[in-house]
């Protein structure tokens, strides 16, 4: 039989067999054998019916000697000018280096010598994981004396020369550790050092169209607290940036008001704040309009702790320089990120339901309970439409969140009672001085919980009834 030089298609699948399992007193090395499969041409047609085939295994792509014994195939069916063979060369066979295969071809079960198929073929990379795997040195555990001396061992003790960095945090408890270069901290200190976290819920609808007032309309979309701000989370603040406070972010009324959670001991330099028993989770109040812009600021830092200055408190989302102070014309910085929401974002987010998704068919709802009428005065956890406004809760505050059935549809608490919340809103209609206060409060009945509600007051006006929730970019 005439053959000319086939064109072998190369495929070479590797079948190593077993399963896969954890070395564990004994590692076991992986099985030699890989499929090849090829394609047979005979005078420029596909071969048909057997052959014998003979393989052998260079490590270039001419000349030399095989690195291992051939392997004869005998009577491999060809069917269309494909076959396929287990070839087994041994374990040393596959070194990584490069691999070429010779194959001779002849018709089965004849006495002639084999006709060589030219070029060698180059190995894909599947068959070295028979190297890759091998684990014929490797009889029992892995010897210390393998290890590098860079890898940490779990059983001994360990220098590490250098920084050492934990990207995913240490955890234990730490009783271990020795030689830390640390200064020792006090509960004090500790506290000062503190990061709160603040729950944000997702506004989306971007471009969304106002309601019949005008209000309502936002370009894009944000995210906004989903409560407001509690005495924990503002009493870090204190705690972290006003040992010392130049600004006044505390009120001294705090100590003594029944309405305000957070006491404050020491002297100027030294100060310390604790929260009132039970005052924790509710919301801060005696805040006035700067108190929270300042608050931003100290978030949009990332909650540092130190002296209020422009790296912390008075620079940020908003820029509060004397000038810009004494003219009442503080506004919001392009890149803030985290800021007091604006009229039109607190007012979306309580009231805001496109139709589409089971809002009402002015897609605004009177009342941010996702509700035509007020919602209902009464002690908490309440309905799906109650909320803390006068009286029946004793004229306090809850702690935030507490009416868990009443929410708006974007997932806000207490936007129609608890505490009225300032919002960064101007007007031409307003003096600068003047900022918008929005929500019922427990000082208030539900009526004033409505979409058609608000007051103004001055920037430095701080009740023992306002208080605030703060906003933030969408998430990306």
């Amino acid at each position: 039989m005439k053959l000319r030089t086939p064109a072998v298609l190369l495929i070479a699948l590797l079948s190593l067999g077993g399963t896969a399992s954890h070395v564990t007193a004994q590692a076991v090395a992986a099985p030699s054998a890989f499929t090849y499969q090829g394609r047979l041409l005979e005078n420029g047609a596909a071969a048909q019916g057997a052959h014998d085939l003979k393989f052998a295994l260079f490590s270039d792509g001419v000349g030399g000697t095989p690195v291992a014994s051939p392997v004869t195939n005998p009577a491999v069916v060809v069917s269309n000018g494909v076959f396929t063979v287990l070839l087994d060369f041994g374990v040393d066979a596959l070194s990584g280096l490069n691999g070429w295969l010779e194959i001779g071809v002849r018709p089965a079960s004849a006495a002639g010598e084999f006709t060589l198929l030219s070029p060698r073929q180059k190995l894909t990379p599947s068959p070295y994981s028979v190297f890759t795997l091998k684990a014929a040195s490797l009889a029992g555990p892995l010897p210390d004396s393998q290890l590098s001396t860079n890898v940490a061992r779990l059983d001994t003790a360990q220098t590490f020369r250098g920084a050492v960095t934990f990207t995913g945090g240490m955890r234990g408890d730490g009783s271990a550790l020795s030689n830390v270069v640390a200064t020792p901290l006090s509960a004090r200190q500790m506290e000062r050092l503190w990061r709160i976290s603040i729950p944000f819920v997702a506004v989306t609808n971007a471009g969304n169209a106002p309601d019949v007032t005008g209000k309502g309309a936002v370009a894009y979309d944000f995210r906004i607290g989903k409560y407001e701000v509690n005495n924990l989370q503002y009493a870090a603040f204190l705690n972290a940036m006003a040992a010392d406070d130049p600004h006044s972010l505390y009120n001294t009324n705090s100590a003594t008001d029944i309405h305000a959670g957070i006491g404050r001991s020491g002297s100027p330099g030294e100060y310390f704040y604790t929260v009132k028993p039970g005052m924790g989770h509710r919301p801060v109040v005696l805040v006035d309009f700067y108190d929270v812009l300042r608050f931003c600021n100290w978030l949009h830092h990332g909650q540092p702790s130190g002296a209020q200055d422009a790296t912390t408190t008075e620079d940020g989302a908003y820029t509060l320089t004397p000038e810009a102070l004494a003219a009442e014309n503080v506004l919001r910085n392009p890149d803030a990120r985290y800021w007091l929401p604006s009229d039109d974002e607190w007012y979306k987010a309580a009231y805001h339901q496109p139709l589409g998704q089971g809002g009402d068919f002015s897609e605004f709802w009177p009342y941010p309970t996702r509700n035509i009428d007020a919602p209902i005065s009464e002690p908490p956890p309440g309905g799906v439409n109650s909320a803390n406004t006068c009286c029946e809760t004793g004229r306090q505050a809850t702690d935030v969140g507490a009416y868990a059935e009443s929410r708006a549809y974007y997932g806000t608490f207490d936007q129609g009672g608890n505490v009225q919340e300032w919002t960064e809103w101007t007007s031409e209609f307003q003096p600068l001085r003047n900022r918008r206060i929005r929500g019922g409060s427990w000082n208030y009945n539900e009526f004033y919980t409505g979409a058609d509600d608000y007051e103004f007051d001055t920037t430095d006006y701080d009740s023992e009834s306002i208080g605030f929730r703060v906003a933030g970019r969408a998430e990306r």
